[in-house]
């Protein structure tokens, strides 16, 4: 594992070490790491009782694509569980969106679920609520006391890989069996 001072477009693998349950298996897209802290997106935890489409039309946001009905939202973190993130393919072309990386963006307007409700658009995203976040340093001492592992970011496992998938894959996309690794790390 490389030590990377920003961790923008990365994942955070929780390791089996993991002290927080709330943090227990997952997969955590990091969108924005600066010098006051870290804001992440859970990618691997769906709401099994949140429907994308009946979110929308809670909103009072008429959904015509019937695609979007099958759409499960996720539980993107523990903070804030009331306020919806999508974090999408594309270009940041939205009232509030900010981009991640060339071709990833997280939006928390309004505009982008109506389009979404549309089927226009909008290639890959997932509809977040709440995230995770960590105050300057936090987060680097937790990778450092064994918490969590970290590799690149791609669209591939962010998007299309099955939720129950996503949190071993991105272990073996840094060699490492997940199944395998002890929660005695660094201990002697």
């Amino acid at each position: 594992m490389v030590k990377k001072s920003n961790l923008t477009h990365h994942f955070l693998i929780a390791t089996p070490k993991m002290p927080d349950p709330r943090f227990n298996r997952t997969l955590v897209y990091v969108c924005r790491h600066d010098p006051h802290g870290v804001l992440g997106l859970v990618v691997n935890k769906p709401i099994l009782d949140a429907n994308v489409g009946k979110l929308l039309e809670d909103l009072d946001i008429e959904v015509k694509d019937s695609c979007v009905m099958g759409d499960t939202a996720l539980e993107g973190g523990p903070m804030y569980p009331e306020i919806g993130f999508v974090l999408h393919t594309g270009q940041p072309q939205w009232a509030s969106s900010f981009a991640i990386s060339e071709n990833s963006c997280i939006t928390t307007s309004r505009d982008i679920l109506q389009h979404i409700a549309q089927g226009q658009g909008v290639g890959h995203y997932h509809l977040c609520l709440g995230h995770a976040s960590w105050r300057k340093n936090q987060l680097e001492a937790e990778i450092a006391q064994g918490d969590w592992l970290v590799c690149p970011a791609d669209l591939s496992l962010l998007f299309e890989i099955p939720f129950d998938e996503r949190w071993h894959q991105a272990g073996e996309k840094i060699g490492v069996h997940l199944d395998f690794l002890s929660d005695d790390i660094g201990h002697a």
